[in-house]
């Protein structure tokens, strides 16, 4: 059960990283680009959500498997 906490922390620190990209890099864009904020933003939530429903996954998975 020891490993699975490490793996379930490992997820969630990869989470936050991947997330955290986006969001940069749709911050970067929006500045560069004021008119296309809403396309972008709306780029970015939906990158968002497949992250994090990836990362549901595979906590998911990780308890499965313990």
């Amino acid at each position: 059960m020891n490993l699975v906490g490490v793996g379930i922390g490992l997820i969630v620190i990869g989470l936050g990283i991947g997330i955290g990209n986006i969001g940069k890099s749709a911050l970067d864009a929006m500045a560069r680009q004021p008119e296309m904020a809403s396309k972008i933003q709306s780029a970015m939530l939906i990158a968002a959500g497949m992250v994090e429903g990836a990362g549901l996954f595979a906590i998911i998975m990780a308890f499965l498997t313990a």
